[in-house]
C-alpha cells in the first residue's frame, strides 16, 4: 500500500485545520494545500511526515517557504468541522491511494466546497461511509479502480 494510513500524520493536519484563524477562506486554504509541493513531500515519505515535529513546520513550508500561499479571507468555519474536514479529506488519499494533489485536480473546488456541508451526516457515520457515500456522488478519479476499506 503506498498511501498506509498513519495517525501520527492524519492528527498533525487536524491540528493544523483546527489552529487556523476563523477568518480563513478555509476550503481555499485546503483546496491549495491539496495541490500543493508541500503536501506532495509529506504523502511522498514516511520520514518526511512523522519527522516534522510538529504541523507547523508543514505550514510554514505551504505559507512561506515552497509554496508561498497566500491566505485569503473568507468562512473559516470553527475548528471542530475544519478538524473533521481535514482528517476526512486526508483518508481519501488513503482509501484511493492516489496524492492529495490527483483528488484536488480530479474533483475540484467545487466538490471541496460541497464537502464541508457533509459533516452533520458523516461524522456520525464514519470514514468508510463518508468515503464510499463521497465516491457514489461525485464518481473516481481515472486512476482509482478500488477503494481501500480503511475499517474505521
Amino acid at each position: 500500500m503506498k498511501y498506509e494510513y498513519d495517525y501520527t500524520t492524519v492528527m498533525k493536519f487536524y491540528d493544523w485545520a483546527e489552529c487556523l484563524p476563523d477568518d480563513v477562506d478555509f476550503v481555499d486554504y485546503w483546496y491549495n494545500l491539496f495541490l500543493s509541493q508541500t503536501k506532495e513531500k509529506i504523502e511522498s515519505s514516511i520520514f518526511r511526515n512523522i519527522n516534522a515535529f510538529h504541523w507547523t513546520r508543514w505550514k510554514n513550508d505551504f505559507e512561506r517557504y515552497v509554496d508561498g500561499y497566500v491566505r485569503k479571507e473568507g468562512e473559516g468555519f470553527y475548528p471542530e468541522l475544519r478538524n473533521w474536514y481535514a482528517h476526512y479529506m486526508q483518508c481519501l488519499v488513503y482509501a484511493y491511494q492516489i496524492s492529495s494533489k490527483a483528488i484536488a485536480e480530479h474533483y475540484g473546488r467545487d466538490i471541496f466546497v460541497s464537502a464541508t456541508q457533509m459533516f452533520y451526516k458523516y461524522h456520525c457515520y464514519g470514514i468508510d461511509y463518508f468515503i464510499r457515500s463521497f465516491a457514489d456522488k461525485n464518481g473516481l478519479p481515472a486512476d482509482v479502480s478500488d477503494i481501500v476499506k480503511l475499517g474505521m
